[in-house]
Formats: C-alpha cells, structure tokens, sequence
C-alpha cells in the first residue's frame, strides 16, 4: 500500500447534492488526443474493511468541496464549486455513494474534494498519479546513481510509462478523500480511502478536464486496486457532464463536532 499524505485542509469540507446531468457526444479525428488519465486509488486496513456500495446496497455519505484547492493558472477557465460539487455528486451516485438527508439516512462517510493544476515543482507529481518504485521493473537500485536497470526501461509497464510522462509536465489533479463520519471531526479523523485522479492539462481548459476525468475515473474511485488504473480520456469525453446543464440542490450540514458525537 502506498502511503498517505493529507494537508489539513482535507478536514474542511463537504459534497452532497441531488443533480441532473446531460451528457454530450462528439466527433474525433483522431483518438487519444487527449491521452490518459490516470486514477489512483490508496487504501487503509479500516477501508479494507468496508463493503463496497452498489446501487442496490448503497453507502450514505456528507462531505464538502475544498474547491479549486490544488492549483491555477491565470487565463483557464475554472469551473465553480457548486459545478464540480454536483458533478462529483453524480458520479458517486452511480457508484453507490449517495449523499444523505437530514433525519432520513444515517451517514457512514465523510468526503473532502478539491482539486487544480498542478506542476512538477509545486509537488510530487509521482506520488500523486500512484508511482511505486517497487512495480517500476526500471526503476533505479540506488538514488542518483545509474545501475544495469538502465537497460530495463525499455520493458516497462504501460502504466509506469504514462506516470513518468505525466509527471513531468502539469497536469489537472482532483482528490476525493473519504473518511469516517463519526470521526471526521475529531482529534483522530479515521481515513479509509483516498482517489487521486490527473490528466495532463496542456492543450485543455479546467473545465474541459475536470468532468471528463470524474466521467473517466467512475467506478474506480474507492476501489483500491494493485496498481494506478488508466482510462482513456477521450472516451470518457463522449460521456462528460456539460458544466452548464446543471440543476443544483442545498448542500447537507457539516458532521458533529466531537462533544456532540459523543453525546449520542
């Protein structure tokens, strides 16, 4: 497993809303412009733990939106917090992670998103799309210095491949954090599972990206898996939510501060 890093900022806020979305489909000349996005997902023993939702089963949540947290350039375009709030909302839904109601569901989770643009020299870009060393057949046997794995590289996985690419150059980043909501706002939150998900953001705007890399993310996001998973971008696109074509609902409450969990 990977290791955890969370600013603490990651504490503060929430996403629950009821949305409508239309989706749009487009003409390409040529495939993969836009290449892969790259979803990673960590994992800790209490997530293990968890039964995964479906839609028949699913797992209630409240949360809130960081926003636009990560990361921006002047002249992009940018989507609101109440756009990327119900966007990311729908996508859980189809996942089996609804947002609750207040007296009807009883909350099990507690999402922090946020997201941006992020460059190599404002953070660990390998972190961030998932890069583990130890599933990198090329990688090197000691730091800063050459070994025979040089002759390795060739061999590569196509994942590792699209990582080291993808860090060397900026991309649109989005984290989807879940914790547990009893413990959320306490001392000792209880992490269970963090989705990182990037694109490369050259030759796009934020809120071209950030859509179609949830769209491409989908059923990934919470589920861990052995290694980063790519996902093809432009067909994720034929199927992103239209920023403009959005009804937007109230956003739920923030969890109990510690005094009150423990008073219930």
């Amino acid at each position: 497993m990977r290791p955890f890093r969370f600013a603490s900022t990651f504490l503060l806020g929430a996403l629950s809303c009821g949305i409508a979305g239309v989706c749009h489909a487009g003409f390409s000349l040529f495939h993969n412009v836009w290449g892969d996005a790259i979803v990673s997902t960590d994992t800790t023993p209490e997530g293990h733990a968890l039964t995964p939702p479906t839609r028949e089963q699913p797992v209630y949540y409240l949360g809130r939106s960081l926003g636009c947290k990560l990361g921006s350039i002047g002249g992009d375009e940018i989507p609101t917090e109440r756009e990327m709030t119900a966007i990311v909302a729908k996508i859980l839904a189809k996942q089996g992670y609804l947002g609750a109601k207040s007296g009807v569901h009883e909350p099990a989770l507690y999402l922090v998103v946020q997201w941006g643009y992020l460059e190599p020299r404002n953070g660990d870009l390998m972190w961030f799309l998932g890069y583990d060393p130890k599933q990198d057949i090329a990688a090197p046997s000691f730091p800063g210095k050459l070994g025979p794995e040089v002759f390795l590289r060739n061999f590569r996985s196509r994942t590792i491949e699209a990582i080291l690419d993808n860090a060397s150059d900026a991309i649109y980043g989005i984290i989807i954090t879940a914790f547990e909501y009893k413990s959320a706002n306490t001392p000792s939150p209880v992490i269970y599972w963090q989705t990182r998900i990037g694109l490369p953001a050259n030759g796009k705007s934020m809120t071209q990206a950030l859509p179609t890399m949830l769209v491409a993310a989908g059923s990934a996001i919470g589920r861990e898996s052995q290694s980063p998973v790519l996902v093809d971008a432009d067909t994720a696109r034929a199927g992103a939510v239209k920023l403009g074509e959005l009804k937007i609902l109230d956003v739920i409450d923030d969890p109990p501060h510690a005094k009150d969990t423990e008073a219930k």
